[in-house]
């Protein structure tokens, strides 16, 4: 038996029309009001979480914490999404029970940090002046004081660039005729990096570690292969042409102190955002390096330093050797500068980038680029990389050809802060004027 038509069906088109306006503002109606409330309050139990993971360093009389807040963390104190923004808080606490007052001066944390009113104008939402009042009023009262009084302990957010993988975090402070620099390595849990996955305690054991003077640096050196492999270690390709010389962090420290950050892994997501980057000619800062090979594995680290679009950027690979210097660590590592992106059918993800030719410009501007961090102790050049020119020259594994005169930069790193006339030049290897 056939049931009796529906109540709409009645009314006709124009009973249905209005049906369907009336569910149209109602739709709009929700959305106004979840635009209005722009999402959860914010929500101060939350640092019960990160405050009990904060790593902590002292010197003298100085203790600071620091820890990073995930997304959802931020999301949760603040009650508005930080991510969306770019914006990293993290989370510092500095005791201070010396006898005079210290100041916190954030550009050492990030040199592009933002300002907590600057924050509360980008997590501004319409329609909502309470939402935007509560959010103003968390970021202001919970930022990082600038003035730590004797005998005080004080904590507080400073908003940071986002990162992912691990944070390389500084906190500088000065006193009375004294400055201090706090070094924390934190991991991120938001996005596994490749770094992530390296144990460099794990790497070698303590038997195929080697201790070399200087002239044993530099034999060793000498006698490592030209260049970088592909995962067969049948084809070669860009050049070794950096070492740097430095202790586990330390090391690293300079090169984000300059705006070098770590690639994204290679995935879906990474290769996703490269292709949207290159089609709309966008910058991309964390963007993945592919993977070469030196002593049987991928790089342990990779690092990047983007320019205004995803196809011109510096970028270099870091791989720990077998061996060590006055107990500090040898990485041996390659440079290159990309100047577009090309098609190509060697990989899945159907681009890459194309590299300068003129490879030792790349190796003169990382020189310039860790000397102005004033942590370069000295530098030279050793032969190992063989020498190509304009009419000979070398291709790396995608076909990019270039011009090297055969020389390796090793560049030695410590905390004594030297001047430009004041770092030493080894007397070894001389590049041709």
């Amino acid at each position: 038996m056939r049931g009796n038509p529906s109540d709409a069906n009645r009314r006709g088109p124009a009973s249905r029309y209005k049906t369907f306006v009336l569910i149209a503002v109602c739709i709009f109606s929700l959305l106004v009001i979840i635009a209005a409330t722009g999402g959860r309050s914010p929500d101060r139990s939350a640092k019960d979480v990160f405050a009990s993971r904060a790593a902590t360093q002292q010197q003298g009389q100085i203790a600071v914490r620091a820890a990073v807040l995930s997304d959802d963390e931020s999301e949760r104190y603040f009650g508005a999404n930080l991510a969306d923004e770019g914006i990293q808080a993290v989370w510092l606490s500095v005791q201070n029970n010396t006898d005079g007052t210290l100041y916190y001066l954030p550009i050492t944390t990030d040199e592009n940090y933002f300002s907590p009113p600057e924050v509360a104008r980008l997590l501004r939402v319409r329609w909502s002046d309470a939402k935007n009042t509560a959010v103003d009023a968390v970021l202001t009262q919970d930022a990082m004081p600038d003035t730590i009084l004797s005998q005080h302990t004080v904590a507080g957010f400073v908003f940071t660039r986002r990162e992912g993988g691990i944070k390389f975090l500084r906190v500088g402070l000065i006193g009375a005729r004294q400055q201090f620099e706090f070094k924390f390595i934190l991991p991120l849990n938001d996005v596994s990096y490749a770094v992530q996955k390296v144990d460099f305690d794990k790497l070698y054991t303590s038997d195929k570690i080697e201790a070399v003077d200087l002239s044993g640096l530099r034999a060793w050196l000498e006698k490592l292969p030209c260049c970088v492999v592909d995962a067969g270690g049948h084809r070669n390709g860009d050049p070794l042409n950096i070492v740097v010389v430095g202790s586990a962090g330390d090391a690293i420290f300079p090169f984000i102190k300059q705006g070098w950050r770590l690639d994204e892994p290679f995935d879906l997501h990474s290769a996703f955002r490269s292709v949207r980057a290159f089609l709309f000619g966008s910058e991309y800062l964390n963007a993945p390096v592919s993977p070469l090979y030196v002593f049987n594995r991928i790089q342990d680290i990779s690092l990047q330093k983007a320019r205004n679009k995803i196809s011109l950027r510096n970028h270099l690979r870091l791989w720990r050797a077998p061996i060590t210097i006055d107990g500090q660590y040898v990485w041996i590592g390659q440079i290159s500068r990309d100047i577009g992106i090309k098609f190509t059918t060697q990989v899945w993800y159907l681009t890459t980038h194309q590299i300068s030719p003129e490879v030792d410009q790349d190796r003169y501007y990382l020189l310039q680029d860790l000397a102005l961090t004033g942590e370069v102790l000295r530098f030279g050049f050793v032969r190992g990389v063989g020498a190509s020119s304009a009419s000979d020259p070398r291709t790396n594994l995608t076909g990019d050809q270039y011009v090297t005169d055969g020389l390796r930069l090793v560049v030695f790193l410590g905390t004594q802060h030297r001047a430009f006339n004041e770092i030493e030049l080894l007397e070894w290897e001389r590049p041709p004027q």
